[in-house]
């Protein structure tokens, strides 16, 4: 299907389904991401984006588009910044996939966590906008906004445990010792306690580049919280572990971390992993856990699985991104570091 015959049948689609009053002049392809195509909408009005499934044949369970949509519509009203939803098509005919329509907000996308273009102050203000976002998450009204059957918190770890060592496998490309070493053991020293923990809203890929930054004094640094796709519910602590690790990761990889193994960096206007911990702790009034590491390690585990995944779609053709290959190449070291944090833990 040509461009032409797509941005056809999305205007039409458009002006039956939703409620902008547009033409689209464009659409193109973002470079940035991994899994799900995304696009700018440029039209004789403002810009949109969408946001489609991949083609192709795709792993049982993910790219979860739906689940992405309904949980951005539903927090529409809430203290957690995303983008405004116009609407989801299922009808394959359209584009040849599933897709959405958002809003186009306007910032600064960072890979970077160490915010090499921003002050002090203002790194500050960011990672402490990104520590309260996870703390409304936590608070967050579930039932109020339609969201308290969106998942199933209880026993959260044991499914995510097997799904992503099925996941893992089916993406398969080379036997990586790690990662067989946090099979082997990751499912065994589950924390039970997790289990009685209240449930909250858990975003499931809670870093960076899933954000839009902005410098303006009148917005707490992060304008929005993108890509939703892995959202459900859960125990707490599980975003908040996921970030920390990220910044555990080295400076040199293609995602890349703070690389200092938690520790503060002086005059940074960036907190260390204790710090970033007991403010969480200090606004929840959850108790401080002892099976951090272990949440660490978990968390290693299924980004690797998620990497991996990546991995494949470059063998098979159908990556999303243009530096997927290297991307998928970081699942071995992940992998190292999350056995390192197990054997910690342990």
């Amino acid at each position: 299907m040509n461009q032409k015959i797509i941005i056809n049948n999305l205007n039409l689609w458009i002006k039956k389904n939703t409620k902008l009053e547009i033409n689209i002049d464009s659409l193109e392809k973002f470079e940035i991401g991994q899994s799900n195509p995304t696009y700018i909408i440029k039209s004789d009005n403002e810009n949109y984006v969408l946001r489609s499934k991949p083609k192709g044949i795709l792993l049982k369970g993910a790219h979860r588009i739906d689940r992405e949509y309904k949980v951005m519509f539903s927090l529409k009203d809430s203290n957690i910044p995303v983008p405004k939803m116009y609407g989801y098509c299922e009808d394959l005919e359209i584009i040849g996939s599933e897709f959405y329509i958002m809003e186009f907000m306007e910032g600064n996308h960072e890979f970077n966590p160490l915010l090499i273009n921003y002050n002090k102050l203002q790194k500050e203000k960011i990672y402490s906008h990104k520590i309260n976002i996870l703390t409304e998450l936590a608070s967050v009204d579930l039932k109020g906004l339609g969201l308290d059957q969106f998942g199933r918190p209880k026993g959260y770890l044991e499914r995510q445990v097997n799904l992503w060592i099925s996941q893992y496998r089916a993406s398969q490309t080379k036997e990586i010792k790690s990662m067989e070493f946090l099979i082997d053991n990751i499912q065994k020293y589950i924390p039970k306690e997790l289990d009685d923990l209240p449930a909250c809203l858990l975003h499931g890929d809670f870093r960076l580049d899933n954000m839009i930054l902005t410098k303006e004094e009148n917005i707490d640094g992060i304008s929005g919280l993108l890509d939703w796709e892995l959202s459900t519910l859960a125990p707490p602590f599980i975003d908040l572990s996921y970030w920390a690790l990220m910044l555990r990761f080295e400076k040199d990889w293609p995602i890349g971390g703070l690389g200092n193994n938690g520790e503060l960096i002086p005059n940074s206007g960036i907190p260390s992993e204790d710090m970033i911990l007991e403010r969480y702790l200090d606004t929840t009034g959850f108790e401080k856990p002892k099976y951090w590491k272990y949440l660490l390690a978990f968390n290693s585990f299924r980004f690797s699985g998620i990497l991996q995944g990546i991995a494949k779609r470059v063998i098979d053709g159908n990556n999303a991104g243009e530096n997927a290959y290297e991307v998928g190449e970081q699942a071995e070291p992940v992998a190292i570091l999350g056995a390192n944090l197990l054997k910690e833990y342990l």
